[in-house]
C-alpha cells in the first residue's frame, strides 16, 4: 500500500473527526440555547406579548399551538378577566367565545 494513500486517509479521518466533534458541540449549544429561550419566554410573557407573537407567527403552527397553551394557562389563572383564547380566536377569524 502506498504511503501517500495512508497519509491521505489519516488526514481525511482526522479532519472528519474534528468536524464531527465541532458539529456535535454546536448542536448541543443550540439545543441548550433553544430550551433556555423557551423557558424564559414561557415564564415572562404578558398577555400582550402572547398576542403579538401569535400574530407574528402566522403560518408557524407549532409556535401558535404553544402560544395558545400559554393563553389557556393565563385564562385559567384569570377567571374573571377578558379571555385571551377568545382574542386569539378573533385573530384567526373565529367568533364563538371559548368555553369557560
Amino acid at each position: 500500500m502506498s504511503p501517500y494513500l495512508i497519509s491521505t486517509t489519516a488526514l481525511f479521518s482526522g479532519d472528519l473527526a474534528t468536524v464531527s466533534a465541532e458539529i456535535h458541540n454546536l448542536r448541543a449549544a443550540l439545543l441548550t440555547s433553544d430550551v433556555q429561550v423557551t423557558w424564559e419566554e414561557a415564564e415572562g410573557l404578558s398577555p400582550g406579548e402572547i398576542v403579538t407573537r401569535y400574530v407574528a407567527a402566522r403560518g408557524d403552527h407549532g409556535t401558535r399551538h404553544w402560544l395558545r397553551g400559554l393563553a389557556a394557562e393565563h385564562d385559567q389563572a384569570q377567571p374573571f378577566g377578558p379571555r385571551l383564547v377568545d382574542e386569539l380566536d378573533g385573530i384567526d377569524g373565529l367568533n364563538a367565545p371559548a368555553a369557560a
